[in-house]
Formats: structure tokens, C-alpha cells, sequence
């Protein structure tokens, strides 16, 4: 077996570096360029920013210069590990999956998907997944201390996780979540979350529990804040885009536990009282209401554009923005965020996942259903079916919509446009049906 260091320096060559990720590399753990961002997050203020989008730039500011600085240990996560527990031990999450998407975003995935591709992962594995394995194999990513995953939803971010835990030399937890809903079941896991933070404290230097009273204290703040948003969310027109919201998503699966997140959600929640009581939609003549299962292409913003700009659509409301769980209790923190984790409704049977869409359906006045089917999402992707019958019985019309959401290879954005345009049609139809 090959010295860690020679290891590294072969998954290098493999993967083939660019200039570009070479400089970002090393910008990324400068401190002048940390230094500078924040003196830009200050510009932007005052160029009159609005201040839920500044302290969500902040939030995640803040723990990508604890984490690549160094500061604090990182520890990498899935999706669904509640970050609290991070956050707790004096710790910064980071989520690979999630910083895909960002990238994406900003046009910088590309050489992150071809360095998982050029170490023989699959291109028909979930490229967030691929993004997040390439991205750590060229150190875009930070350091990890440890890696920690949930075996719910999603088997592919413990697979990946896993390889990362591996390219890094680092401890690699697992939290077994039973499928079943019991009390037994909730304290099997309670015990996992309590012997995890015991052997992350004895593997990882300076991790100590003496800040998870402030987490969770964080985390209850933010949930309050974000309960009276989801309320204004219900709101006719609604008084936040869809697109904007699904970006923010990468908030709502990071930062639970943050001292930011509170402030976000606050703000977030001033400025759609503030839509709500001037009257200034961000789409006033809304004709229908759309909710938006799984993710969406962050490299793009076509489907958006149409939809909110030609269509006069909303997406009022996102699957992932779900709020699941309830506050959580700082004198049994391990039950409560056992708790947090099996009360997500996309684990378990499915009819968990079919009864929180029904839910979204009737609380946010939706007119009709849209699944972004991932590439490579086996979670969602298989249970369309499912998914597409319970609606139909319903009667709310349901579009299943191919696409990926950072692979700009796999996008077919042009046939996505026409299906959204076949199914405007669609709810137009069905709208005057009803107003005969």
C-alpha cells in the first residue's frame, strides 16, 4: 500500500488539475482572502443587500473560515446528521453533498465531477455525491477531522462519505437509524449519538460538550423564526420566490445549531411580512401554485425563469424545507436529536413521505406537484410511481422531471422547458374545467 502522502499526490495526477483549482486551493486557506470577504460581505450591505441574504452569506462565511483556516476542526457530515451535534462539540459541519450544489452554482463543479469520473466513480451515481468525492480527492474541500453519516436516506452519501474518510485518514461513524418508529427504537439511537460524541472527543483534539446547550439553543431560536415564515409562506401570492428558497435550502440541511441561523430566519421572516403587508410580490399576477419535491439544477436558472417570469408561476413551497421535527429539550439533548432524525418522513414506508406532500398540498394552496428526478437519486427516483398514483387518486396533477441537479451533462434543460410548458398547459385546463 502506498504512503498516505504518495496516495494523494497519484489521486492528484489521476484526476488532472487546472490552474483554476490549483489557485482556489490555495486561496481557499489564506487568511487575507477570508479577511477580504468579510470586508465584501460589508460592501454588499451596504449596497442594500437584503439582510436575510447577508447573514446567510455570513453563516456560511463563518464556518468556511473556521473550517479551512483551521480554527476549528471540521467535521464532515450527510445531509441528514443534525448539525447540531457539531455545533455542540465546538465544531463546523461540512457537507460535501451541499457544496456541490453551491459550486455548481457558481460554475465550478465541472472539475470536481471529472476528478470522482477519472477515479472510476460511476457517472450514473448521484453527481452530488461524485462532485463531493472529486472536490475532497483535489483538496477543494477542507481538512476533515471526522466524518459522520446517517444510513438514512440516502445510501450513496455513505458510500461517498466513506471514500472521503478514506482519501483523509480520519474517523468514519456511522448512526444505524432504525426503520421502525418505536421507543426502543429511540433509544438505540440515543445511545449511537452518545457514544459517537464520546469517541469524537477522545479521536479529535479541543472537541468538548460544554457548547451543546448553546446549539441547541440556536437551533430552537431558528426554529421559532422559522415556523412564522413557513406561516407567511402561505400566503396568496407568495411573498418569497421559489427559486431563491431552493438555494437556501443548503441552509435549512447546514446550519442548525449556527448562531447565524437564528438571525437568517429572523430576517428571512421580517422581509416576507414586509412583501406581505406593502403588496410587492415578487410575482403578482401568480396564476398557480407549484410544490417542489427533491432538489433542483443549480447550474441554471432557465426552469425558474420560466416559471416565474413568463408562466407567472410559483413554487410556494419545497419538500426539503420541510419542517419535521419539534424543540429540542438541552436536558436530554441525545433523545431529542435521536428524535430529530427518525421523524424525517422520508425514511420509513412511504406512505410517511405521502402524507407531508399531502400536507404541503392542502396548507400552501398547491395547484400542482413537481418531482426534479435527480440523476442517480435511487431514494426518490424509485418511489415516482408510487408517488405518481397517490396524487392522481388525489387529483392534484404531478410532473416527474428529468434532469441534475450540478452534472450540467446530464441537464436536458431544453426537453424540461417543453414539459413545464406542457404542464402549465395542464393546470390551465384543469383550471377552467373547475370554473365551469
Amino acid at each position: 500500500m502506498l504512503p498516505d502522502a504518495m496516495t494523494e499526490s497519484l489521486n492528484r495526477r489521476l484526476a488532472g488539475e487546472s490552474r483554476r483549482i490549483k489557485l482556489l486551493r490555495t486561496l481557499l486557506r489564506k487568511g487575507w482572502v477570508h479577511s477580504g470577504a468579510k470586508l465584501a460581505i460589508d460592501y454588499l450591505e451596504k449596497r442594500d443587500w437584503k439582510p436575510y441574504q447577508i447573514n446567510a452569506i455570513r453563516c456560511i462565511a463563518n464556518d468556511f473560515r473556521n473550517a479551512y483556516l483551521g480554527k476549528k476542526p471540521s467535521i464532515f457530515t450527510s445531509a441528514f446528521v443534525p448539525n447540531e451535534l457539531v455545533y455542540g462539540l465546538g465544531a463546523v459541519p461540512f457537507l460535501p453533498e451541499a457544496a456541490a450544489g453551491f459550486a455548481a452554482s457558481y460554475k465550478l463543479a465541472g472539475e470536481s465531477l471529472a476528478a470522482g469520473e477519472s477515479l472510476w466513480y460511476s457517472p450514473d451515481l448521484c453527481s452530488f455525491h461524485r462532485a463531493g468525492v472529486g472536490a475532497s480527492v483535489i483538496n477543494l474541500t477542507p481538512e476533515p477531522a471526522a466524518v459522520i453519516v446517517s444510513s438514512q436516506l440516502c445510501d450513496g452519501g455513505k458510500q461517498a462519505l466513506f471514500q472521503i474518510s478514506r482519501y483523509h485518514n480520519c474517523p468514519f461513524h456511522v448512526l444505524d437509524v432504525p426503520y421502525g418508529q418505536s421507543e426502543q427504537s429511540l433509544k438505540y439511537l440515543s445511545k449511537q449519538l452518545e457514544i459517537v460524541v464520546k469517541d469524537l472527543k477522545r479521536e479529535v483534539p479541543d472537541l468538548s460538550e460544554e457548547y451543546m446547550d448553546e446549539a441547541l439553543a440556536n437551533s430552537n431560536a431558528a426554529l421559532s423564526y422559522y415556523r412564522e415564515l413557513c406561516e407567511l409562506r402561505k400566503n396568496t401570492p407568495s411573498p418569497w420566490r421559489g427559486s431563491e428558497a431552493l438555494n437556501y435550502v443548503v441552509l435549512f440541511l447546514w446550519s442548525w445549531g449556527s448562531p447565524w441561523l437564528p438571525k437568517f430566519y429572523k430576517s428571512l421572516r421580517d422581509y416576507a411580512e414586509n412583501i406581505i403587508s406593502t403588496g410587492n410580490y415578487p410575482i403578482p399576477n401568480e396564476q398557480f401554485r407549484l410544490a417542489w419535491l427533491n432538489l433542483r439544477p443549480y447550474y441554471s436558472t432557465k426552469l425558474f425563469d420560466y416559471l416565474e417570469n413568463e408562466a407567472q408561476i410559483s413554487v410556494a413551497f419545497e419538500e426539503f424545507s420541510y419542517l419535521h421535527w419539534d424543540v429540542l429539550d438541552p436536558q436530554d439533548p441525545y433523545t431529542s436529536l435521536a428524535n430529530k432524525i427518525m421523524s424525517n418522513f422520508g425514511w420509513g414506508p412511504a406512505r410517511r413521505r405521502l402524507k407531508v406532500i399531502s400536507k404541503i398540498v392542502q396548507e400552501f394552496s398547491i395547484d400542482g406537484v413537481v418531482q426534479f428526478a435527480q440523476w442517480g437519486c435511487r431514494q426518490h427516483n424509485g418511489a415516482s410511481y408510487v408517488l405518481s398514483d397517490y396524487l392522481k387518486k388525489e387529483g392534484i396533477p404531478f410532473l416527474n422531471l428529468d434532469g441534475d441537479g450540478v452534472d450540467i451533462k446530464n441537464s436536458g434543460e431544453a426537453q424540461s422547458l417543453t414539459r413545464l410548458g406542457a404542464f402549465r398547459e395542464l393546470l390551465e385546463a384543469r383550471k377552467i374545467k373547475n370554473l365551469r
